[in-house]
């Protein structure tokens, strides 16, 4: 009986690790891939959520909403410039975490990030101010808004 035993234990370690290990690893990548997903997800949620907090404010301020000529109101003009320095400073986070990844979720996530950026780009009043508010961002970043906008924005 012990021999029949031991090669019962035996068999059943072989079993074990010719089925546990293959299934260990599929385990694994299952679920590394379920966090690299995870962590897209809320990549994008948080950025979402910066940019709609400024939509929120061209709501709050409807005077803020005015881009193709300059406010003539000193405060209004000055609330949108934080506006725009909002907007830059959410759009260098896309870049940095978003820009020049290959797996296509984060691809697909920075082309609409690229959309916003063309649409903010297309208003005269942002354009006006992009040069003065890219001092002493990413290079990276500045070299690809001088190319979205064709200004030079390095300093």
């Amino acid at each position: 009986m012990p021999a029949n035993f031991l090669e019962l234990m035996e068999l059943l370690s072989y079993i074990a690790t010719v089925v546990g290990i293959p299934l260990a690893i599929v385990t694994f990548i299952y679920q590394e891939k379920k966090e690299r997903q995870s962590e897209q997800e809320e990549i994008y949620d948080k950025l979402m959520d910066h940019y709609s907090e400024i939509q929120e404010k061209l709501f709050e301020y409807p005077e803020l909403d005015q881009h193709d000529t300059p406010l003539s109101d000193p405060e209004a003009a000055r609330r949108q410039g934080i506006l725009y320095e909002m907007l830059v400073s959410l759009f260098e986070r896309a870049f940095i975490l978003l820009y020049g990844e290959t797996d296509p979720a984060y691809r697909r996530m920075w082309n609409s990030w690229t959309d916003y950026i063309e649409i903010w780009v297309r208003r005269p009043n942002f354009r006006a101010a992009l040069p003065g508010m890219m001092r002493g961002e990413d290079p990276d970043f500045t070299a690809f808004m001088s190319k979205a906008t064709g200004m030079d924005l390095h300093h």
